[in-house]
């Protein structure tokens, strides 16, 4: 099965419109370089992307059940409040919601320094220990 087979199946199997926030799988695909060079060329065009699953990359990463519910729960007290303010931003989980958390998490990051970040990390054991 060729990869747009796969795509299409992929597209058809969740919502039309590619904005599905059950499935989202977020792949490792581009390296930071080429990411970068082409963010500026594409900024524009990802935006306005029809399906977002066909249009834009897909990067992967795994969160520990407490990073996960915190994750879910912003999500919601942000969909909460933007209905209660009678604004007219229809937020996406995957299309608006998780860009914004790396975009915010990187712009963050650039601001800390290499002791902030190990002193930081030091918090997350990732080896399953105490």
């Amino acid at each position: 099965m060729s990869g747009d087979d796969l795509d299409d199946r992929l597209s058809r199997r969740f919502d039309a419109d590619g904005d599905g926030d059950d499935n989202e799988s977020l792949n490792d695909t581009k390296s930071q370089t080429d990411m970068s060079s082409s963010t500026s060329q594409n900024a524009q065009k990802n935006k306005k992307a029809q399906n977002i699953k066909k249009e834009w990359n897909v990067r992967s990463f795994y969160l520990d059940d407490d990073l996960d519910d915190e994750v879910t729960t912003a999500f919601k007290r942000l969909d909460l409040a933007l209905s209660e303010s009678n604004s007219d931003v229809d937020i996406k989980k995957t299309r608006h919601f998780y860009p914004l958390l790396v975009e915010l998490g990187l712009e963050q990051v650039d601001e800390m320094d290499v002791e902030d970040i190990a002193q930081r990390l030091e918090g997350h054991n990732t080896d399953g220990t105490e």
